[in-house]
């Protein structure tokens, strides 16, 4: 009965030097390079459609994206603490949407669309959609994952959205292949 007691206290023991190790985290996957490239294209013709003077013309798309698609680090703390969403957080839920959408729409050939919202307190759904069936449906509860203030986690949740919408239709081709997305009965 000792021997089990020390078997298990040796276990429990600690080595000093342990006490600085951070806990492991699921590191992710970075997005695929190309379907990365083409949101951020996508994300700034649509930002450029909407500068209609033309005043940012001579930025690069990061650059265009980080000046009027991103959050500030006030605006998401903001958001953090009292759950609400300014007009520029509001802001960013379509356009990101429509531009998922966009990408979508070049990759597979199939006429897809988007509509998303988020109301003053942070919910909001997005949704990406080609005839009757639902590609994409993103609940928004509190914000989240908005604002988005990095392009990388801008991209990173865009290009899961849209292998998550690419698979979602190809796992339905072969029910859409015959009468197509807008006759499916159910």
């Amino acid at each position: 009965m000792d021997q089990m007691a020390n078997e298990a206290a040796s276990a429990n023991e600690q080595p000093a030097d342990t006490a600085q190790v951070r806990p492991k985290r699921r590191s992710k996957p970075a997005p695929d390079p190309e379907k990365a490239e083409r949101i951020v294209r996508r994300l700034n013709d649509l930002l450029s459609a909407s500068d209609y003077f033309g005043r940012y013309g001579t930025l690069t798309p990061e650059e265009k994206i980080a000046k009027l698609f991103l959050a500030s680090a006030e605006d998401k703390a903001k958001s953090d603490i009292n759950c609400t969403a300014s007009d520029e957080v509001r802001g960013q839920v379509p356009v990101l949407f429509q531009a998922i959408a966009g990408v979508m729409e070049e990759k597979s050939g199939l006429m897809i669309q988007s509509s998303a919202e988020i109301n003053v307190e942070g919910f909001g759904r997005g949704l990406i959609y080609s005839g009757r069936i639902i590609l994409v449906m993103k609940s928004l509860r509190a914000g989240f994952p908005f604002p988005f203030t990095s392009l990388e986690k801008t991209v990173a949740y865009a290009v899961a959205c849209l292998d998550e919408g690419l698979a979602f239709l190809d796992k339905y081709k072969e029910q859409t292949a015959v009468h197509g997305l807008l006759s499916l009965e159910g």
